[in-house]
């Protein structure tokens, strides 16, 4: 017995120290990427990506339609709909809330960090997958552009799944089916969050490694069309069915939100060094890694034959991501999110090594010395999100202006209308999916609607889209601002003569925000 004992106890005291340092690692993850991922995820959605995505979902839940993702009653073809799947799954947990909205995207950056991790455990080993995750995670623009409620949080995850899975499939002796077909059930949802782009940031980097590194083994054709198979296998039934109900979504899709938009973009077109700076600046102080990584490749005399394989292919998979949207005429800050957790690995695998070189002593107060560096950088990261993020995301947000009104226009016979563009933040934060846009060439229409509509609720741009709307209403109808100004002016419009009954209505509600001029 007692020497049963003491045989657990050695066993036990060999695989302490690992066991405590895996254990340490994996806190320290938790606890960060935790507190910066879900931390102040009630702000106001910003304009105008989140209200739009989170009112998608909101309104294919009201009217229970799983295929075909609507927006004030039409179509919305241009995204896939796995990222309105998961936002209507936590409207029905949580119920409709700017929060459970941003659920999914606050927990695919937060799986991202963590499927870094174990990528990096796996191929380079625990010091540098903990180094790597960690400065992802300590990457300012990361953590801010992976908390938007945008499909680009969540086709990262994807994409970085699908390229992990696909190295570690290609790290034996031999293919590991396993591992090569999880490769490509991730690339299909990454074809379901948002379209093509997925199966091309993935399958150039698989099949320029193969070829730049001999050492592993190259996949068949066999392998090839398996992969696509499965991939296409499973995301084709949503395309197929969507197909079915409006045969002229392949051609808008595929063509003009996909291969035209990237050859010839009719928005967002920026130069070729746009993400330069998106990648330098928005990962700082870790791109400054770089430059002794590249001192280090130059003069190192290992022999390439004996270099970690895995470095080779975070530097392809980041580098073919930033050349891939470099080209691209369209280009957003959160396109570049996919390229960030390799990058961070290969920032790891240096700054792990550069640690592991030094003798005992050097090594601890360097060790120290960039704990100390890393926490700096999440005190400020943390600073940022409870005192920056909230006023900067109501600067973009139109929540305090449309949330006081809600309980005001319940009523379905109350109008609904914006000038001269919409703001999708009004449907969500109202609940109404009837809200009827005007645009300047359909003034004389919006004035004769009015005329018809006893009370109707307008959101009008703070501009001379004001003045017009104004001077078009100036006779019989008057405009009631509501609320606090901004560039958008909340306000009833109605007819002069139902003025005093319109305030006497609506006087005992006692919503700071509202304001009922006599």
């Amino acid at each position: 017995m007692d020497g049963g004992s003491n045989q657990l106890r050695i066993n036990l005291g060999f695989l302490g120290p690992r066991l405590d340092k895996s254990f340490l690692h994996a806190t320290a993850l938790v606890v960060v990427s935790t507190l910066l991922f879900f931390g102040r995820s009630g702000c106001p959605l910003q304009e105008p990506e989140e209200p739009r995505y989170a009112e998608i979902a909101r309104q294919m839940l009201e009217k229970g339609n799983l295929v075909v993702p609507v927006l004030h009653g039409l179509a919305y073809y241009d995204k896939p709909p796995l990222l309105y799947w998961l936002i209507m799954g936590c409207y029905a947990l949580f119920g409709v809330h700017d929060w459970a909205a941003r659920l999914v995207s606050c927990g695919a950056g937060f799986l991202s960090v963590w499927l870094t991790y174990f990528w990096g455990k796996q191929t380079v080993g625990p010091r540098a997958a903990f180094a790597g995750a960690m400065i992802l995670c300590l990457s300012g623009r990361f953590v801010y552009l992976g908390r938007l409620v945008t499909m680009n949080s969540l086709l990262c995850l994807c994409v970085v799944a699908a390229l992990a899975f696909a190295h570690r499939a290609l790290s034996g002796p031999s293919i590991r089916w396993g591992w090569w077909l999880l490769s490509a059930a991730a690339c299909a949802l990454g074809l379901l969050t948002k379209g093509p782009v997925a199966l091309a940031l993935v399958a150039a980097p698989v099949l320029a490694f193969q070829i730049v590194d001999r050492r592993t083994p190259r996949p068949r054709l066999s392998h090839w069309l398996a992969y696509l198979a499965l991939t296409v296998g499973l995301a084709s039934p949503w395309y197929l069915m969507l197909t079915a109900h409006d045969p002229h979504f392949l051609s808008y899709f595929f063509w003009r939100h996909n291969l035209l938009r990237y050859v010839a973009p009719f928005d967002h077109a920026k130069p070729w060094w746009f993400y330069l700076p998106e990648l330098a600046v928005g990962m700082l102080p870790w791109p400054l890694l770089l430059i002794p990584l590249l001192i280090h490749l130059r003069r190192s005399t290992q022999p390439r034959a004996q270099q970690p394989a895995a470095l080779g292919f975070f530097l392809l998979a980041a580098s073919w991501c930033l050349v891939f949207y470099s080209i691209a005429g369209s280009k957003r800050a959160g396109y570049i999110l996919p390229a960030m957790p390799p990058l961070a690995l290969v920032f790891g695998c240096y700054l792990g090594g550069a640690l592991a070189r030094l003798p005992g002593p050097s090594r601890r107060r360097a060790t120290v010395s960039w704990v100390c560096s890393g926490a700096a950088v999440f005190a400020g990261l943390l600073i940022g999100l409870h005192l920056v993020l909230p006023g900067y995301a109501r600067k973009f947000s139109l929540r305090g202006q449309v949330r006081p009104l809600a309980k005001l226009v319940q009523n379905p016979e109350i109008q609904v209308i914006c000038y001269p563009r919409g703001w999708d933040s009004v449907g969500f934060y109202l609940h109404r999916d009837d809200v009827r846009v005007y645009t300047p060439n359909e003034r004389p229409q919006l004035v004769a609607d009015l005329k018809t509509k006893p009370q109707t609720l307008a959101f009008i741009k703070s501009d001379h889209s004001l003045d017009e709307f104004l001077q078009d209403l100036r006779g019989s109808m008057e405009f009631i601002p509501q609320g606090r100004a901004g560039d958008v002016t909340a306000g009833w419009v109605c007819p002069k003569s139902d003025r005093r009954q319109l305030v006497k209505q609506f006087r005992d509600d006692r919503s700071p925000a509202i304001r009922w001029p006599l």
